[in-house]
């Protein structure tokens, strides 16, 4: 187990004249990355739990926030409101790092306990004692741990099962129509449903659909889980869906560098979805010249957005329960000869559809929506509402050579993704499930749009928070 924190984002860039150090918002966000990555990582999987994730860092930040908002004119929590604010002699940063830097402690604990070691000296290191579990009342410390307390209490009965054996079990009893398929060994005959989602065996493990509790879960500003959803699928067998399976095949045959590089960039191996928009926070943090007050409700409102935005697309997902490219074009194309992509290093080759695959490993869970899709249009409305801009200006090279699909060989030479707008940055991210063969089209761009539906709900609900008007 490691015995510090010292996440760092993939860019990094600060604009010219910004602050030299990040906010304790941004680090104790750097800290709840590391603890992420580090649980799936010890566990040998290829991908973090976008849900289990999203709800982790909306309780750390939410945590965060309340604290903050006792030592604000006019904010107020998510569960006391205003009722713990401190007199106007308290409101100084060190007694606004104090509170936020206990709350984030407190919280992170209980969601990853087994990171104690590492928690307890980042508490230390900003110079506050983690054993200090009675402080005096009324101190930052006792409002750090009070306003963490409760909203670590309301959310373990928010119907995510966090508190379960194992944790985030599945309480719906859902049951895939399909049987298991072994990738890259498809055998349609046992295909029961086609259109519907098959669990696949990869490395002798067989997919568990991830937390289909979370189209149940409680939203933050949602109504109801399901209050946005997008149009159903095409029907299959069906002239729509024959043109979204051809467009794939088009794409795998004729996959560029760029394209190769864009279904990486995003699969977000190391930091795991949806880590990318916590990124996108701390380049406007930094670009902005953000402090610990803005640092506070961004980060807050982000990731409320991200939360909702997982349990709005686990609810569509559990709506149309649909197949992934992964199944339904081997069984839709089996017996036909086909131009895709061949395998790492093999270029387009031609052969039977049975064996079409995807340029990206494949996540356990239904298509329709994308999360990715709706992860990031919900995070780029709450941005671009947050900062009055869609400007947003970051950008990543991607080394030759770097990729992990095609070691050594892609791409062949540096690749430079550029982001001039939050809205370029999400259409990237849900076309980059597409280019990777994870997702359909229709899986997508309605997907974005659901998400800034639900960016501009949490936006409007956060306001009122920043504002001390919700009640």
């Amino acid at each position: 187990m490691p015995t510090s924190f010292e996440a760092e984002t993939r860019t990094g860039r600060r604009r010219p004249g910004a602050v030299t150090d990040p906010s304790v918002v941004v680090r104790w966000n750097q800290a709840a990355m590391d603890a992420i990555l580090g649980r799936y990582q010890a566990a040998g999987n290829r991908f973090g739990p976008a849900t289990v994730n999203a709800r982790a860092l909306a309780i750390i930040h939410n945590a965060i926030y309340d604290a903050w908002a006792c030592y604000d004119r006019c904010a107020v929590g998510t569960r006391f409101g205003g009722s713990l604010r401190r007199p106007r002699s308290e409101r100084t940063l060190d007694n606004k790092n104090e509170a936020i830097s206990y709350a984030a402690h407190l919280a992170l604990l209980d969601l990853y306990p087994e990171y104690k070691v590492a928690i307890d000296n980042m508490l230390r290191s900003l110079g506050h004692d983690p054993d200090l579990t009675d402080p005096r009342r009324n101190s930052p410390a006792w409002i750090g741990r009070r306003t963490a307390r409760a909203v670590l209490d309301y959310r373990h009965g928010d119907g995510a099962n966090q508190l379960g054996t194992p944790a985030y079990t599945d309480t719906t009893g859902y049951q895939p129509r399909n049987s298991p398929q072994t990738a890259g060994a498809f055998d349609p005959a046992t295909v029961t449903d086609p259109a519907h989602w098959t669990p696949l065996i990869v490395g002798g493990k067989v997919q568990r659909y991830l937390t289909p509790q979370f189209a149940v879960m409680k939203p933050f500003a949602l109504s109801r889980p399901d209050q946005f959803t997008v149009p159903a699928p095409p029907a299959y067998p069906s002239v729509r869906m024959t043109a979204a399976i051809e467009e794939l095949l088009d794409i795998s045959a004729h996959l560029t560098d760029e394209q190769k590089s864009i279904a990486e960039f995003w699969l977000n191996d190391d930091v795991t979805p949806p880590g990318a928009q916590q990124m996108w926070g701390r380049y406007v943090s930094a670009r902005d010249g953000y402090g610990v007050d803005e640092d506070a409700q961004i980060f807050f409102g982000l990731n409320m957005a991200e939360c909702d935005a997982a349990i709005g697309s686990w609810a569509v997902k559990a709506q149309y329960d649909f197949a992934r490219p992964s199944t339904l074009i081997p069984f839709d194309r089996r017996g036909r000869q086909i131009q895709a992509w061949g395998g790492p290093g093999r270029g387009t080759v031609t052969m039977d559809g049975l064996d079409w695959q995807a340029y990206v490993a494949v996540p356990p869970f239904p298509a329709t929506v994308s999360g990715h899709s709706t992860f990031s249009g919900a995070a780029s409305e709450f941005l671009r509402r947050f900062t009055g801009s869609d400007s947003f200006g970051d950008s990543f090279r991607f080394k030759a050579g770097a990729s992990t699909v095609e070691p050594g060989l892609t791409p062949r030479t540096d690749v430079v993704l550029h982001w001039p707008t939050f809205s370029d940055a999400a259409r990237q991210a849900g076309i980059s499930r597409v280019y990777g063969g994870m997702h359909w089209s229709f899986d997508n761009e309605p997907g974005i749009e659901m998400g800034h539906r639900i960016g501009k709900v949490v936006h409007r609900q956060a306001m009122r928070y920043f504002a001390g008007t919700h009640r």
